[in-house]
């Protein structure tokens, strides 16, 4: 497939009975249509597919050698390709998934207990749990939501940068789950505010390929300068929806942290999922279609969700996302508690993610993933649709 035709991603699967932790369990089997899974609900390329297919067919699953001089290849071609950015091969390091592998290693390398991280919520739930279960002090520089849009409180940053016990800014880019795509400018100045006070930034940049018209995803090791103190984790799973792989990478072009980050790699005995390495390596070589009409198709959900919720249900309001497939919903005009608001949506057929895990700054608020068929999104917003008629009948 040349991914000429953008009905690739119209084409119906039923998940249902698949093992699909989304769909079988968030879902809880065809009960409820789930739409909090960060996974999208297409096939992956047809050509990682093959590559796939072609490994399993050996009929060995034994342990494999990795293989770094194409992996370092695949990653650094993506990267010039994409972003006009020529990376080292040795600063590009295999990690076993990013909340799986590469955060609590990069944290325990070059943190020590008690040691501040800074976090800026409402952002993905396990930077804080991971962080408070290695014995780290988590540091909130809650983001601001202003005329619909959030931004960084940078006063309270620069203050928290400044406490003597800080070591690390982790940062999500895009944002998730308020779908914010950091500027050049403002990873600048964040970056000035860190090498400042000798605080390392590490960048959850998973779907920094899926960014909508207007906005571009700035890898934040590309800031000048930026690369003796930031470190970027990423891989292929959100954006060729290859997440059950666990196939990730960390980019670390100083020598001294990528030593402490390869020294901890090892200590682990960590080896590599052959089949998801292989996913990876094709996907990034030979899938770059996929990628542009995946990220058209996705934009159409989201105009679709907004202009049905506009007319059919104005409490709820969509922060326009500038990147990702998660909408971050606000639906504090409802006034109901956060625990019967996400029992309300559950109630009327459809399964989200509550606002509140992601900080304090979440309550009233709802995350939705639209990366599915167009005739499910539809068939979700009409569930809603109805079981808020209802609702509103019955006060």
């Amino acid at each position: 497939m040349t991914m000429k035709d953008i009905c690739y991603f119209d084409e119906p699967i039923n998940r249902i009975g698949s093992g699909s932790y989304k769909w079988d369990t968030e879902g809880e089997s065809g009960k409820r249509i789930p739409m909090g899974v960060a996974d999208t609900d297409f096939h992956c390329p047809p050509q990682v597919i093959r590559a796939v297919c072609e490994k399993a067919k050996f009929g060995i699953y034994a342990y494999h050698e990795f293989p770094e001089e194409r992996f370092r290849n695949a990653v650094a071609g993506w990267y010039r390709r994409r972003y006009g950015i020529t990376l080292e091969k040795e600063a590009i390091c295999h990690a076993q998934g990013i909340m799986t592998g590469a955060l609590w290693m990069l944290i325990l390398a070059l943190t020590n207990p008690g040691d501040g991280l800074i976090i800026q919520e409402p952002v993905y739930h396990n930077f804080r749990t991971i962080t408070e279960n290695m014995g780290r002090k988590v540091l909130s520089n809650n983001l601001i939501f202003k005329d619909g849009r959030y931004e960084i409180d940078w006063k309270d940053l620069e203050d928290k940068v400044n406490n003597p016990t800080t070591r690390m800014l982790l940062i999500c880019n895009p944002h998730n789950p308020v779908g914010r795509v950091w500027t050049k400018e403002e990873l600048s100045r964040l970056c000035k505010i860190c090498e400042k006070n000798h605080v390392v930034i590490i960048s959850d940049e998973m779907h920094g390929d899926i960014v909508y018209k207007g906005h571009i995803h700035t890898p934040v090791f590309s800031i000048p300068g930026a690369e003796k103190f930031s470190i970027v984790m990423s891989g292929p799973g959100k954006t060729f929806n290859l997440s059950g792989f666990y196939s990730a990478y960390v980019v670390i072009r100083d020598p001294f942290m990528r030593i402490a980050y390869e020294k901890v790699y090892h200590q682990f005995h960590f080896d590599h999922n052959f089949m998801g390495t292989e996913a990876l390596i094709t996907a990034y070589n030979e899938c770059e279609d996929y990628v542009e009409q995946q990220n058209q198709y996705f934009a159409e959900n989201i105009r679709i969700t907004k202009e049905f919720l506009k007319e059919n249900i104005p409490e709820l309001h969509i922060i326009e996302p500038e990147g990702g497939y998660l909408l971050w919903m606000d639906c504090r005009e409802l006034g109901l508690p956060q625990t019967e608001l996400l029992e309300l949506f559950a109630q009327w057929g459809v399964k989200l993610n509550d606002g509140s895990m992601y900080g304090e700054g979440g309550n009233g608020f709802l995350r939705v993933n639209i990366a599915t068929q167009r005739k499910v999104l539809l068939q979700a917003l009409e569930c809603i649709k109805n079981g808020y008629s209802q609702w509103k009948k019955s006060i």
